[in-house]
């Protein structure tokens, strides 16, 4: 059964300062509950954290201006908020990226008819599991007077674009040079648990997915990390595992997350990217393990035992 959520009422905003204006009534008695916060257009960096944490909030949707001499909406502000919301156990949906949108740097000019689309292949929805077995998806929110224009896309497409203007076939993509959020289709996960479940046994349910992922089982130990195991000895390289997992996975927010691990010249980094454990998004999708926390210690020794056991099984193949 469709599960979606209803709003008993929505305060919109674009800047910091409207959002402290019109959001002044939650510090107020019987201001109401299920409230849902909208920022769009998003004009800058915004920090709701003193409104998401009253526990009064349904939602929270972000979207870009889709007037093409509109503002820039810079893709690190909404994993900002996702972040925030996560933190509080909000809802958190990202409806629109806007027709200016800065990413990694650069800023991509996308037409109205994609705008939609290409926010949804970012894939940052948050809903807390604890609150639905059946999360609703954000074009299923009843919302007073807002209507998000979804167009229904192949959830698990690139980011893309139809640079003709001709009708596009939902089945057909063109990426847009430059942009590329590395939506990975991930191989249906056995019913285990991360940290309960005997390293062993998840494993080899774990190795038995990668085989599965055509990306994962591409990679392997080369002549040149192959020597440098067998020169520096395995209780070194162990150690050098436990010291990248700690430096670049183990923060709640890692320097560069998503390009902190080179794809060459260690065997751990090789083995990182081979079992999805190169960043916290791969961790999440793979592992089930939540972004925006730091790892704990037994979740990064759990870590550092699933790169060498791959490590050794790539060494006897």
């Amino acid at each position: 059964m469709e599960n979606k959520l209803q709003a008993s009422s929505t305060i919109s905003f674009s800047t910091q300062s409207e959002a402290d204006s019109n959001l002044s009534l939650l510090s107020k008695e019987g201001s109401g509950d299920a409230i849902a916060l909208v920022t769009s257009p998003m004009k800058e960096h915004l920090d709701l954290t003193s409104y998401l944490s009253t526990g009064r909030i349904l939602c929270l949707c972000a979207s870009g201006d889709p007037d093409p001499d509109g503002e820039s909406l810079d893709f690190t502000w909404i994993l900002d908020l996702r972040r925030q919301c996560i933190q509080y156990d909000v809802p958190f949906y990202f409806t629109s990226t806007g027709a200016n949108f800065l990413f990694r740097g650069r800023t991509f000019h996308i037409e109205k008819k994609f705008q939609a689309s290409q926010a949804r292949k970012a894939n940052v929805h948050y809903f807390p599991i604890k609150k639905a077995l059946n999360p609703p998806v954000y074009d299923t929110i009843e919302l007073p007077h807002i209507n998000f224009d979804i167009e229904e896309t192949d959830s698990d497409l690139m980011f893309q674009e139809n640079v003709s203007g001709e009708p596009q076939s939902p089945h057909e993509t063109i990426t847009i040079p430059g942009i590329n959020y590395e939506v990975e289709v991930e191989v249906e996960p056995p019913n285990i648990s991360f940290t309960s479940t005997p390293l062993k046994d998840y494993c080899n349910q774990l190795f038995k997915r990668l085989d599965m992922s055509k990306f994962r089982s591409s990679f392997h130990l080369r002549n040149a990390e192959r020597k440098y195991f067998y020169s520096h000895g395995e209780d070194t390289i162990y150690q050098h595992a436990c010291d990248f997992i700690k430096e670049r996975l183990a923060p709640a927010e890692p320097a560069n997350d998503g390009k902190q691990t080179p794809m060459k010249g260690h065997p751990v980094f090789i083995a990182q990217h081979a079992t999805a454990c190169c960043c916290r998004g791969c961790l999440k999708k793979w592992h089930h393990i939540p972004e925006h926390r730091p790892l704990t210690e037994e979740e990064q020794e759990r870590v550092v035992g699933i790169l060498m056991a791959w490590i050794n099984r790539d060494l006897n193949r």
